[in-house]
Order: C-alpha cells, then structure tokens, then sequence
C-alpha cells in the first residue's frame, strides 16, 4: 500500500481535532474564531475526501 493515503487520514485527522478544539474551548469566542473553525473543518472534509479517492486509485490494477 502507498503512503500517500495514510497521509491524508492523517491530515485530516489533526484537522478535525483542532477544528473540535477551536468549537469547544470557549463559548464566547470572537467571530474569526468561530469563522476559521469552520475553515479547518471544512479543510478535514476535503483531506478525508481526498483520502477517499486514493484508496481506490490504489486498487485499481
């Protein structure tokens, strides 16, 4: 198996966590908080999704 995905399930992983600790460390957060919390995650969707598509390029024959 290539390393590659494992990257990206990494990646996104480390992401979430902090886009989870960003919504979860204060309710009274200033709005760019709130609004690069919801970058992050954003961002985690699209590594997972990109973590998604190198899996099944690697089993293609």
């Amino acid at each position: 198996m290539n390393r590659k995905p494992l990257v990206w399930l990494l990646l996104s992983l480390v992401l979430a966590a902090y886009a989870v600790s960003i919504f979860v460390s204060n309710t009274h957060q200033a709005w760019w908080s709130t609004v690069s919390g919801i970058i992050i995650a954003a961002a985690s969707l699209v590594m997972a999704w990109r973590f998604g598509r190198e899996l099944k390029n690697n089993r293609r024959p």
